[in-house]
């Protein structure tokens, strides 16, 4: 049968108490017999998905107008530290329910709380954090649907709601059809058209909040530069510009202080707990408007309009001619060594690659345990290269290569916005002393 035992409680309550959101939510979506709410939960808990992104920019908007719905509550608008707090209380209010069950000899409702349980959790939550319930996305449509048609009803809503198959288009056409059965047309119309302009919205414009160095939307968001210690705002088509404002630096700072915290957090694994690996955050095909996934992914990332595309395009020929040499075909592995290799020599300042070469056997010493990306002749003294570990740079997710490949060149922009704006702060500086001697 399947369901939770007194292991996974304590591991669980362990998560709990020390407020790692992450891992609790982590142990449930990867706990045989799930229901997939651990994945729909680890989908919020990251920011990295259009349902954990709606969710997000649903319960800040009800809780920015709660005043407006309830007089006794005042209008907030939370930092992402003030929804983590929330988040934590979350987890110890879910995680008391599971104990509950277990303790009735109930280890199935125990892993699947049913949706009236998970409801209450979320409650009892907001309202001790001072917000509305209703900034629970589900929580309209789950009380209408107990009002008209009763408890199995909504628990049968609840189930649809945790439905990915195809991808999360299933859900999207349950969630239209069950507001519709149970709201009057008015209201499910309102509701429904609320969730798709949240949908659009973030599509275009959420990101993860997982990466501690970029904060913000996709059109408006702040970089931070470590070398340089410094923010920077990067408005979509414009340079970057530092930020000088000190209450939103402090709000910045803040914030990547959080999400460095949350990294720390994830490593932290109970003794027991076997899964060790994160599972992702299930994609849904809205997130396809955005976020291309797999190789579909490397292949826009690395068009003819990308900035890099004549370098990658260098570094896959030379792959490609290493394979033949070693009698075998440009596959998976290949591309992503290539673009491994694209990103190592992008972040060591090579412009083009010559060459793409293996280590020689030294020693003791393996040949080909190190891959190097070249430029100029390899008898040339004045050759650049830049070298990484072979198995590391075969081994390293496309989107992983990707992502380093952006950071760089963002880190780059950065560099190149603060020598402009240092040589313009020059000029201004050498032309007031001009004046002040000419006026002298």
């Amino acid at each position: 049968m399947s369901g939770l035992n007194e292991n996974d409680i304590a591991i669980l309550r362990r998560y709990a108490d020390s407020g790692n959101r992450e891992l609790y939510w982590n142990y449930l979506a990867q706990k045989e017999g799930g229901d997939g709410y651990g994945l729909l939960a680890l989908g919020v808990v990251r920011n990295d998905n259009l349902p954990g992104q709606v969710a997000n920019a649903y319960a800040q908007s009800q809780a920015s107008t709660q005043h407006d719905r309830d007089p006794r509550l005042d209008n907030r608008v939370l930092s992402e530290r003030e929804w983590d707090s929330f988040g934590q209380t979350l987890l110890l209010r879910d995680v008391e329910l599971r104990e509950r069950w277990m303790s009735r000899g109930k280890p199935e409702l125990a892993l699947n709380l049913p949706g009236r349980d998970v409801q209450v959790a979320h409650d009892d939550a907001f309202r001790q954090h001072g917000l509305d319930p209703n900034c629970w996305t589900p929580r309209i449509l789950l009380d209408a649907t107990r009002r008209k048609h009763g408890e199995d009803a909504a628990e049968t809503v609840w189930k649809d709601m945790l439905n990915n198959e195809a991808r999360g288009t299933r859900r999207a056409l349950d969630t239209t059809g069950n507001a519709f059965a149970a709201m009057p047309w008015a209201q499910a119309s309102m509701y429904v058209a609320k969730l798709g302009a949240y949908e659009l919205a973030m599509a275009k414009e959420a990101m993860p909040t997982n990466d501690p160095n970029v904060i913000g939307m996709q059109s408006s968001h702040h970089v931070y530069s470590e070398r340089e210690r410094a923010w920077y705002i990067q408005v979509e088509g414009a340079i970057p510009i530092r930020e000088r404002n000190a209450s939103v630096i402090d709000r910045l700072n803040d914030t990547r202080e959080l999400r460095l915290e949350q990294q720390e957090r994830a490593t932290q694994f109970h003794p027991d707990d076997n899964y060790r690996t994160l599972i992702d955050s299930p994609k849904v095909v809205s997130n396809d408007l955005r976020v291309p996934g797999g190789e579909t992914a490397t292949r826009l990332a690395m068009g003819p309009a990308h900035a890099d595309y004549p370098l990658y395009q260098q570094v896959r020929g030379h792959v490609t001619a290493l394979d033949a040499k070693l009698g075998r075909e440009f596959d998976e592995t290949s591309e992503r060594m290539t673009l491994s290799l694209v990103a190592l020599a992008k972040e060591n300042g090579l412009e083009w690659a010559d060459h793409v070469v293996l280590s020689d056997a030294t020693g003791a010493i393996a040949a080909g345990q190190r891959v190097f990306v070249v430029q100029g002749e390899l008898n040339d003294a004045a050759h650049l290269r830049a070298s990484m570990a072979t198995d590391v740079a075969v081994q390293a997710p496309a989107e992983q290569s990707l992502r380093q490949l952006a950071n760089v060149s963002q880190e780059q922009q950065l560099q190149a916005a603060a020598v402009i704006q240092q040589a313009e702060q020059d000029a201004v500086a050498r032309n007031s002393q001009s004046q002040a001697m000419r006026m002298g």
